[in-house]
């Protein structure tokens, strides 16, 4: 009996390790009237929670940067936590995201992990990697004379999220894109702004990173639980996506919450 619960065992975090490896991408249409045609199909590759450190290192992080890359996309949006968190990872994440490649933008906000390893170094290494830093503001994206925008916030555990201030300057009728690495700030702070934005994304929860087949998930970092794990949904009008991530915490083992990277493509309708 102990033989047989000995190999459960084993079988059992052999498959969440392979799955912790096993990136997939998801592909969504966007369709907003306020898109400006000259935006119409745009892609805008999200990534999240890639955690380089012990378990997420220099050759998965190229892997993951050529991956990117060949979506070819127009705007790269990276939703916080790139480092492990007092894991030395720094050194590796932001000279790789040199190679990130965009045609038109590339934009990040600061998650919980990347404060902790240091803040300044963040900051410092994703200008040097051609990314604008949105901590309570927004960047304006040109194409053809055209603009749309993309907000972003400080991370709920390390700073002071103020989606208001970072919806200055966006008016109902132009598209916008906002960014939190902590879904939990929507809960409080996304209905007073909810007419100045298209999309809103976010990541943090791993999508519960070990679940129960993909049905719930035992340890959520949301006090939100569920409502914030993974997916789609929809408050205020706005489309909401919390993505899985890429990366672990803790252990480098997932289950039935694949590591997941986005390509949205946007669309005027």
């Amino acid at each position: 009996m102990a033989l047989v619960v000995v190999l459960m065992a084993v079988s059992f975090f052999t498959i969440a390790a392979v799955e912790a490896r096993r990136l997939k991408v998801e592909r969504v249409n966007l369709i907003s009237p306020n898109l400006p045609p000259q935006f119409e199909g745009a892609r805008v590759v999200f990534v999240a929670d890639v955690h380089v450190g012990p378990y997420f290192g220099a050759d998965r992080m190229k892997a993951l940067v050529d991956k990117v890359n060949s979506l070819d996309p127009d705007i790269i949006i990276l939703g916080g936590d790139y480092v492990g968190g007092r894991t030395n990872g720094a050194s590796t994440f932001y000279a790789a995201a040199k190679a990130f490649h965009a045609r038109l933008a590339k934009v990040a906000v600061l998650g919980n992990h990347d404060v902790w390893e240091g803040a300044e170094t963040a900051r410092t290494g994703l200008a040097e990697a051609g990314f604008t830093l949105l901590e309570n503001g927004s960047v304006a994206v040109e194409r053809n004379a055209a603009t749309i925008y993309v907000g972003g916030v400080e991370d709920l555990y390390t700073g002071s999220p103020y989606v208001e201030k970072a919806a200055q300057g966006i008016a109902p009728a132009d598209f916008a894109v906002l960014v939190s690495h902590n879904p939990d700030v929507l809960d409080g702070q996304l209905a007073e702004t909810a007419n100045r934005w298209d999309l809103a994304l976010a990541g943090h929860t791993h999508g519960g990173q070990m679940t129960f087949f993909g049905k719930f998930a035992p340890i959520i970092a949301s006090k939100f639980g569920e409502r914030y794990r993974s997916g789609w949904r929809t408050e205020h009008q706005v489309p909401i996506l919390v993505t899985n991530g890429v990366g672990t915490v803790t252990a480098p083992v997932r289950f039935f919450a694949q590591p997941e990277i986005h390509v949205i493509t946007l669309h005027r309708g």
